[in-house]
């Protein structure tokens, strides 16, 4: 049978392919693959924060802090990522804007035009 440490050391090298693969995929802007691999990670980390109590598991902490950290890159990632997809909808809907003002300057009324050509 395993002992607790045991599966927190598996849980925890699963853990740290799951953040690699995460930031393999945001870096190369498949973010529904990183949000994915994000869902897959959610288990692992909950069990791994019920075995924290037991004796031994506190050796992994460095490890954990690692992992943390790497969490935080690619969440830093993520935002800027928003920042610059929020920053492009707000230009174009400002063009959207600035084209809908312009409209009615370029299209020609035709009701006026064919009262003049009446006999």
């Amino acid at each position: 049978m395993e002992t607790p440490v045991q599966c927190a050391a598996r849980l925890l090298a699963a853990l740290n392919e799951l953040v690699d693969r995460e930031g393999m995929h945001l870096r190369a802007g498949s973010f529904d693959r990183a949000l994915e691999v994000r869902k897959r990670t959610d288990p692992i980390v909950q069990r791994l924060v019920e075995l924290a109590g037991e004796p031994g598991v506190s050796e992994f902490r460095t490890e954990v802090m690692a992992v943390v950290e790497r969490n935080a890159l690619h969440a830093a990632l993520l935002q800027d990522k928003m920042d610059e997809f929020t920053a492009e909808i707000r230009r174009t809907d400002q063009a959207r804007r600035r084209t809908a003002q312009l409209v009615p300057a370029y299209v020609r009324s035709t009701s006026g035009s064919k009262a003049r050509f009446v006999a």
